[in-house]
């Protein structure tokens, strides 16, 4: 008997996935040369962002605002560190949102038309910015176990705190997780339906079988987000209600393929 596969399992997965949780700023000190533990295990692999703060003293750029937003010469900005201002000795300060705009992750400042900066206006802005650690030269990280180290070669200091970027999921799964998923949520549907619906080939059974094994799949992502820590209890919630929400689903699709309960019999007077 087989009812669903690995890729319809797959499918379902990276669905999840596109639309997990996000962890931003993590807070990381690595203090010594081993792994360091971060509070999450089964973390996206390639999501991570590991960045610090770019030194103490906001740098200041003469900058024209024209038509398209103009490049700062370092990226990943600081939110809530930008003053943009008309000249060094802050005649004028301008507000963001209301005579400019800044993309942060980009690095670049726009002008808004209904502000107070005129298209060839020069400004002077002041801002913090964001250094980015590379994967495998300052560091490395073990997506499922959830931890991180420095690597001695690399721009990260040993006892640093560095800030990580990441995204919580529960792929990649190996095949053998997904096929033991399978094999439970098959013999559960063997033994709860009737006989002549063991060979069946119904879309509903099949479907009901891809769900059963989803929800046992974030069951289990969800012991593993327990072991986690108080910072896991969002990411525990999430897999308990997703699991929870993929068996009634295919409990009601079983109700028609369920064995038939025999009627109790009424009582008979001696």
């Amino acid at each position: 008997m087989s009812l669903t596969t690995i890729d319809r399992i797959r499918h379902h997965l990276s669905r999840i996935n596109s639309g997990a949780a996000e962890v931003h700023d993590q807070a990381v000190r690595l203090a010594s040369d081993g792994y360091v533990a971060l509070p999450h295990a089964h973390i996206v692999s390639g999501s991570e962002a590991v960045k610090a703060t770019a030194g103490d003293i906001p740098v200041s750029e003469r900058l024209t605002l024209e038509m398209v937003p103009a490049p700062t010469t370092y990226r990943e900005i600081i939110p809530g560190t930008v003053v943009c201002a008309r000249d060094s000795s802050l005649s004028r300060v301008y507000q963001e949102n209301v005579d400019f705009v800044v993309d942060y992750a980009a690095g670049t400042i726009g002008r808004l038309d209904a502000g107070g900066i005129d298209s060839g206006d020069a400004i002077i802005i002041w801002y913090q910015y964001y250094q980015i650690y590379q994967r495998d030269v300052d560091y490395t990280i073990d997506y499922e176990q959830g931890r991180m180290r420095r690597i001695a070669a690399g721009g990260i200091a040993l006892g640093q705190e560095v800030l990580v970027d990441y995204q919580l999921g529960i792929t990649p799964l190996a095949d053998e997780e997904i096929e033991q998923g399978i094999t439970d949520a098959e013999a559960e549907i063997v033994h709860a339906i009737a006989p002549e619906y063991r060979e069946s080939t119904d879309p509903a059974l099949q479907t009901a079988a891809t769900f059963l094994t989803l929800s046992l799949l974030c069951r289990n992502a969800a012991g593993l987000a327990a072991s986690g820590g108080t910072s896991s209890q969002t990411q525990l919630s999430f897999w308990l209600e997703l699991s929870k929400s993929y068996r009634e689903t295919a409990e009601r699709l079983l109700t028609w393929f369920r064995q038939s309960v025999p009627g109790l019999r009424p009582p008979r007077l001696a």
